[in-house]
């Protein structure tokens, strides 16, 4: 799980967290004082998960997991009468002192969690790209009498296998068709 974002107002906190998860292969991708920051940072990494204790700057653990839900996993490491206080669907907990396996094992629990519930969305195409796309598939569907199925399966079948993004082949279609090779 590479979208983690550490969440704790401590810089001590946050430096042990991060020590734990370097240890264990992991690197976090951001690391936050606050629940806004942690809120924007887990929303640009689409099933992030995020490591915090039960109080951050401007929010509580239960808070930041309302926040969230739907778009990443919370855990919250804490004493056990404050994970008493906290509950979400998103939400898990570790009561400290937490030993190294309970700790990994929650992280693998939650990324299991998070590929079953968040859907990463795919990144938004410019206009521009998707107009050249539409015209590549009109030229094969025009030329070759594909269907706008399969032209588009045989867009993306081309891009793979040569490596390239879809884009990319969609052009050298449009180019092969201006010069007259196709």
């Amino acid at each position: 799980m590479d979208r983690i974002v550490v969440a704790f107002p401590n810089d001590e906190a946050q430096r042990r967290i991060v020590r734990l998860l370097e240890s264990g292969g992991f690197s976090p991708a951001r690391l936050c004082a606050t629940g806004a920051e942690a809120i924007r940072a887990a929303s640009k990494l689409d099933g992030a998960a995020v490591i915090c204790g039960f109080h951050l700057r401007g929010m509580t653990a239960a808070d930041l997991a309302a926040a969230l839900r739907g778009r990443a996993a919370v855990l919250v490491i804490s004493t056990a009468a404050n994970l008493d206080l906290c509950d979400g669907e998103n939400l898990f907990k570790l009561a400290t002192p937490a030993r190294r396996v309970d700790f990994f094992s929650t992280l693998e629990l939650m990324q299991s969690f998070a590929a079953g519930n968040f859907r990463r969305s795919a990144p938004e195409r410019r206009e521009e790209d998707q107009r050249l796309i539409q015209r590549a598939k009109e030229l094969l569907m025009d030329v070759n009498r594909m269907t706008e199925a399969e032209a588009h399966r045989f867009l993306q079948k081309r891009s793979m296998d040569a490596g390239a993004k879809l884009t990319e082949t969609a052009r050298r279609i449009v180019d092969a068709y201006s010069r007259g090779a196709l």
